[in-house]
């Protein structure tokens, strides 16, 4: 007698993709987290070896110390800028950046010093000096450092888990984690480069170093690095919708990339291009450039995750007063958000372009607080939308100094007396905008012909700008047949007073 086979069970669903929890920001000091006590620990007894290690820097290389200091100054604010800058929308705290930048020149680069030490004299020991001083730095320092650095992104993201809720995030800490391990490492370099020339305490040897690991060679491989590494975090932690062994296989495969990247740049491999300009060029090209581009394709597709995400919380008020489609796109990147102020300056003048700025602020903070509160009819909303519209209210309050499709003036057409310069072919339509105290109520009005405007009274020099017909002025000054004018939005030029139409 047969017995019917039990019915199969139902198929899991995978769990929904997690959103992410934009607009909540937590700090660096949160004293309820574990976390947090084990990064001050690590600190403060890997600053005694750091410090330490500086002070004895200082004493005997005083002038090439800080000549590294300054020169990495130089190097480190504008990666760190760059980095923070990518961050399209929900930038992160700045107390975790900096404790990130801490843990990669203070926790990381301490303990990768006592333990590089410890791992290389035991390599000596088992595979003997020649092997030890040609191959120790590619097999003991990738592993090490890399670990201690990822365990910087690692101890972040458990201080606070809300901050690291998409890929890009992972990527912004790990570079940051980097960033300062390279910095710490590169005074150690320079300071070597100071010892071995033999001449004492110079900053010769520091320059040069400086170029060659800053410039040509090595400028971006921790943060490549650990940049990797953060990214493979980020997809364990906020992909919850894939499978856990998927995610651990993505973690683990960037982690294990980063190390192998770290490998191949320290090992002896083709060292015998460094000699020349064009030899240390091409080992840098060939030795980080194909992890470089990876890198890069992984966060352009970061950065497009994110993009998606922004266009989901705002999907709502996209095509209303609060958010036009071409705003979208205008904040979708970087360059297209200044692209869309200078545009709108070129108008309306300087101060209305910064204007534009606080709207896209404001329009971005839409999609953080749509992300916090999860409700579309939630009053923080309302009053955000309110708040766009007052702002966007103001903005169309501001005439245009140049209007679309002001005619060009030509020599010899009306309203442009004999003696003054004319306006050349592809005259620029910004105007000079000088900050000074506004006016008070249009004393004159640009006559139906237009006017030109020039920065100075000069007759020697072309036109700034072009002003339309009825643009409103207020003459502050004159100068025989010159007369300075100001508009409504704190933009000043002189022209042709006797062409001007005065009110009243």
């Amino acid at each position: 007698m047969s017995t019917a086979a039990p019915p199969a069970p139902p198929p899991v669903a995978a769990a929904p993709p997690s959103l992410p929890r934009w607009g909540v920001q937590t700090g660096f000091f949160q004293r309820r987290q574990p976390a947090f006590w084990l990064f001050v620990v690590l600190f403060v007894f890997t600053a005694l070896t750091i410090v330490s290690e500086q002070q004895a820097y200082l004493q005997f290389f005083p002038a090439g110390w800080l000549f590294s200091i300054v020169l990495l100054a130089l190097y480190v604010v504008p990666v760190a800028l760059a980095i923070w800058l990518l961050d399209l929308f929900e930038r992160e705290p700045i107390s975790l950046v900096a404790a990130a930048f801490v843990w990669g020149g203070i926790v990381a680069a301490g303990l990768a010093i006592t333990t590089n030490t410890a791992l290389l004299e035991a390599l000596a020991k088992l595979f003997g000096p020649d092997f030890a001083q040609t191959w120790g730095v590619a097999v003991v320092a990738p592993p090490v450092e890399e670990t201690f650095k990822y365990l910087g992104v690692v101890v972040i993201y458990l201080i606070a888990r809300s901050e690291i809720d998409d890929l890009f995030d992972g990527f912004v800490y790990g570079a940051i984690v980097g960033l300062g391990f390279a910095a710490v490492e590169n005074v150690t370099y320079f300071m070597q480069a100071v010892a071995g020339s033999g001449g004492g305490d110079q900053i010769g040897p520091v320059l040069g170093m400086f170029v060659l690991r800053s410039v040509l060679v090595g400028a971006y491989m921790h943060v490549l690095w650990t940049g990797l590494s953060g990214l493979g975090l980020a997809y364990y932690v906020t992909q919850r919708d894939q499978p856990r062994g998927k995610r651990v296989l993505y973690a683990a495969a960037l982690f294990a990339l980063a190390v192998g990247a770290h490998f191949i740049w320290n090992s002896p491999l083709l060292t015998d291009l460094l000699s020349g300009l064009g030899g240390i060029v091409v080992f840098g090209l060939i030795k980080g450039l194909p992890f470089l581009a990876f890198l890069v394709l992984l966060v352009v597709l970061a950065r497009r995750r994110e993009r998606r995400w922004f266009g989901t919380f705002t999907a709502a008020d996209v095509g209303t007063d609060v958010l036009t489609e071409q705003e979208l796109a205008d904040l979708s990147g970087l360059r297209s958000r200044w692209d869309a102020r200078r545009r709108i300056g070129q108008r309306k003048g300087p101060q209305v372009g910064r204007l534009a700025g606080q709207l896209q602020r404001e329009q971005i903070n839409l999609a953080m607080i749509r992300a916090r509160v999860g409700d579309d009819q939630d009053p923080a909303l309302y009053a955000q939308r309110d708040r766009i519209r007052a702002i966007r209210g103001q903005l169309d309050a501001f005439p245009d100094l140049v209007p679309a499709g002001a005619m060009t003036m030509q020599p010899g057409a009306p309203g442009v007396p004999s003696g003054m310069p004319t306006q050349p072919p592809g005259l620029p339509t910004q105007p000079p905008g000088l900050p000074i105290q506004p006016p008070g109520l249009p004393t004159h009005v640009v006559p139906p012909a237009g006017m030109a405007a020039w920065i100075a009274p000069d007759p020697t020099q072309p036109p700034s700008v072009m002003l339309g017909p009825g643009v409103p002025l207020a003459l502050l000054e004159t100068r025989g047949a010159w007369a300075r004018v100001i508009g409504s939005n704190g933009w000043t030029g002189w022209v042709d007073g006797r062409l001007l139409v005065r009110l009243g």
